[in-house]
């Protein structure tokens, strides 16, 4: 048995110009950043407002807000607010810190449910639980207002007491 001998592609070998590789590489670069920043939005969460005016002129807005942000303002809310204040505020919580503590390693795994829910001829408040997120709405003759908070964020929040 003699081997067989394979033909040869006849086709010359195709290279990729400098040029192609800059852009690709470019490219690359360019995106990492905007991959990274949506994988950390998607692991820390999103925090959004709604306000809706009223009338022909109203506004509606709608502002999302990353929950990396949050803990930016966590950090940065003691360095940032009088002494006296901080220490009139801890003073204040203190009594309840171990308790909100406790809540917070729970808070994001309660059923959903209303906790505050306030009503008046003209305006409607209610605060809830809904899935893994506090909700506030406000309804009102001129605006709605809705804001979503992820439960996870209400733990970091008492940060601030240390």
């Amino acid at each position: 048995m003699t081997p067989t001998a394979r033909p040869r592609d006849s086709r010359p070998a195709r290279r990729t110009s400098p040029l192609m590789r800059f852009f690709v590489i470019g490219l690359i670069l360019l995106m990492a950043p905007i991959i990274a920043l949506g994988a950390t939005v998607a692991a820390t969460g999103v925090a959004t407002v709604r306000v809706a005016e009223s009338g022909p002129d109203g506004v509606d807005l709608w502002i999302p807000v990353p929950a990396l942000l949050f803990d930016v303002a966590v950090a940065t809310v003691p360095r940032l607010m009088p002494e006296y204040e901080l220490e009139q505020a801890r003073r204040e919580i203190e009594p309840y810190l171990p308790m909100l503590r406790d809540l917070a390693e729970v808070v994001e795994d309660l059923p959903s449910a209303t906790l505050v829910q306030v009503e008046s001829r003209r305006e409607r408040v209610r605060i809830a639980k809904e899935g893994r997120n506090f909700e506030i709405l406000v309804e009102s003759d001129d605006a709605d207002v809705r804001v979503t908070v992820p439960a996870r964020l209400f733990g970091r929040t008492l940060d601030i007491f240390g």
